[in-house]
């Protein structure tokens, strides 16, 4: 071999040898918290799986697709596919480099990825790189915020998984490998780059799934079932009545309803080969359902308002999948995706019954999935959180209602509204698809409900639920596996008050993002009702209709009120005074994007840019923005710091 040939790399050579510079013709830098997280569980996974194997197995990341661009004196690699991966490895690598000290970087000598005419981008991972303070410089907002990102991630993921930041690099830095491979020196690289990015995608995991357990059913009307159920519930982004035809809705949802589901002991009697007189749908063979995905069925039926396809689903169907097997066997299977078909073997392998249950339980979970967790809806020109159901009406005509509180689709201020902000500051809170333990608890008991009060009983296990993770996990001195919080305890909380140490709200862009989001949530309902937190001069309370209207979106961004590094350098807090800094009076929620435009400025001035803003980002923000003197430069000045600290420690009691 030369080293023209595709070549396998460790991270440590990757990183201690070549140039690399990412071209103008790449998009910018993407990844949000959401990747970045799963790519470090993801090498977690591999070292947790390498401490029981005797081969200690590597991690392999991918390719990276590269030029050879010669330069005088030497030559650059320009990177045409993997650019994302390459600069969240850069960023994490000088995470490594400026939060652990303790770890050898030596070969880690300089910084061997710039960017071609993003003078801002390349030097905001320089500094990175010199461990220079991100404060007061101009930065690449996505680059930054991923910094802070996988900071956080890095140190929450070996927290849970109990594993030192010295076992995680041995196995980074030697372990963590990608395949390099050059083009040849006279590719047109904009045509390769068009190419890459419109090449053809590789048969899903999910698609092998459904084949090996088709295999195991004999009969060919089962085989057609399960097929048929498979294919209605795959396209998580529409309604899973959606997937039949109007005469199959009608036996399996119920006839001038389509929202009460057939027992599993009637269903694959209900879903049986079409003959040759029935003309509502095309006949296929079983060979023909096997050889491709069944053909989406003619829809004769309409919605009163919106188009069926409006909606956007908060998990993918691989996903979905594994929720349903955690439901059907109690067993604590990982939510991760990539592992579904090793995850699938041990359970469906030769057991015909195991996998008829799992069809009814698949369509039960996607029909309880459609009506009870939160979507974003596109329609009349917004997007929207929301929790729906289909009504019928004469003709096959549908349209989509509150699923609970019906009748209030406009006002959209009853439980159901409730309910949806919880599923919501869930949902923010775990963006990453292997952290959703929410939604795994929030399906399990929808599916499983049997009593009359489903909407009252549905709000009062979310708010057990998140109170639960906030002692019992984010807050306890011993943190409990969420299996055993869902599975073992029903999502109540067990922990007393001697089993939580609420300094873990006083670590600054170390707390986590679910201990804000459902103090906002718990401040809603506040605001609301009693309006006791919303009190600050002189006992009166302030009104705010953007308090009132608040919705949940992606904050990832902890912000310091009272900044770390104020623009003026004399009002620094320094000594005994700056350990009010990381209190978490002086902390909330933001967007990144927000945050890096106004992390130095004083409180005063990040009050006046919200003044004009029609919504806001936290509630608890619009809270200290009520105080006078919290900026004030004396001894007294953390009075409402501490004030504001009080009442919010409180409120989470």
């Amino acid at each position: 071999m030369n080293d023209k040939q595709p070549k396998y790399y460790s991270i440590k050579a990757l990183f201690g040898s070549d140039d690399y510079v990412i071209p103008i013709y790449q998009r910018n830098y993407e990844w949000g918290e959401p990747q970045i997280t799963q790519l470090i569980q993801d090498i977690v996974d591999y070292i947790l799986k390498s401490k029981i194997s005797d081969n200690k197995p590597k991690y392999y990341i991918g390719s990276l697709i590269a030029y050879e661009r010669k330069l005088e004196g030497g030559v650059i690699y320009e990177t045409i596919d993997g650019q994302q991966r390459l600069t969240t490895l850069t960023i994490l690598l000088n995470v490594i480099k400026k939060q652990y000290s303790t770890i050898d970087l030596s070969w880690y000598k300089k910084l061997n990825l710039n960017f071609d005419s993003r003078k801002v981008a390349s030097n905001t991972l320089s500094y990175l790189f010199n461990r220079e303070s991100l404060d007061n410089k101009e930065c690449n907002v996505a680059i930054q915020q991923g910094y802070y990102d996988a900071k956080k991630s890095l140190a929450k993921i070996l927290a849970d998984n109990k594993l030192s930041i010295d076992e995680f690099c041995i196995y980074f830095f030697e372990k963590v490998t990608i395949l390099r491979v050059l083009v040849p020196e006279d590719t047109d690289l904009n045509h390769y780059f068009e190419i890459m990015n419109s090449r053809g995608e590789q048969l899903e995991k999910h698609e092998i799934l459904k084949a090996k357990m088709l295999e195991i059913l004999e009969d060919d009307n089962l085989k057609y079932a399960f097929n048929l159920i498979w294919e209605a519930t795959s396209n998580m982004e529409k309604y899973v009545q959606y997937g039949f035809s109007v005469a199959q809705r009608d036996e399996l949802f119920g006839k001038n309803d389509w929202n009460n589901l057939v027992g599993k002991d009637v269903l694959y009697e209900k879903l049986q080969i079409p003959t040759a007189n029935q003309t509502t749908e095309e006949t296929l063979t079983i060979s023909q359902l096997l050889v491709k995905t069944a053909k989406p069925i003619t829809d004769n039926s309409s919605t009163t308002d919106e188009s069926p396809d409006r909606f956007n689903t908060i998990i993918n169907f691989a996903n979905f999948l594994l929720h349903i097997l955690r439901i059907q066997t109690k067993s604590d299977v990982p939510l991760d995706d990539k592992r579904l078909l090793e995850i699938f073997e041990p359970f469906y392998k030769n057991d015909k019954e195991f996998v008829k249950e799992f069809g009814y339980n698949l369509l039960k979970g996607k029909f309880n999935f459609d009506k009870y967790v939160i979507k974003r809806e596109f329609a009349k020109g917004t997007d929207h959180w929301s929790l729906k159901r289909l009504k019928w009406y004469d003709g096959n005509k549908v349209s989509y209602v509150n699923t609970f509180d019906a009748d209030n689709t406009e006002t959209n201020d009853g439980v159901n509204r409730e309910i949806l902000m919880l599923l919501s500051m869930f949902h923010v809170s775990n963006p990453t698809l292997v952290y959703k333990h929410w939604l795994n608890a929030s399906l399990k008991f929808v599916v499983e409900y049997s009593e009359t009060n489903l909407a009252n009983d549905y709000k009062s296990y979310l708010e057990n639920l998140a109170k639960t993770f906030l002692n019992d996990r984010f807050l306890a001195k011993n943190q409990k596996d969420y299996f055993e919080i869902i599975y073992t305890n029903n999502g109540i909380q067990k922990n007393s008050l001697t089993d939580i140490d609420t300094n873990k709200i006083n670590q600054g862009t170390a707390v986590e993002n679910f201990i804000f989001n459902y103090l906002d949530y718990l401040l809603w309902q506040d605001y609301r009702a009693n309006k006791n937190y919303f009190k600050i001069k002189n006992g009166q309370v302030f009104s705010d209709n953007r308090v009132k209207d608040f919705e949940y979106t992606f904050r990832s961004s902890v912000e310091h009120y009272y900044p770390q590094h104020p623009i003026d350098e004399n009002l620094i807090l320094q000594g005994q005074d700056a350990v009010w800094l990381d209190n978490f009076g002086n902390l909330c929620l933001i967007s990144g994007s927000k945050n890096s435009r106004l992390s130095n400025f004083m409180p005063v001035a990040k009050k006046d840019y919200y003044t004009g803003s029609t919504t806001i980002d936290s509630i608890k923000q619009r809270i200290m923005m009520e105080y006078e003197h919290w900026d004030t430069n004396g001894t007294n000045n953390h009075n409402e710091i501490k004030e504001h600290s009080e009442k919010m420690t409180e409120l989470l009691k």
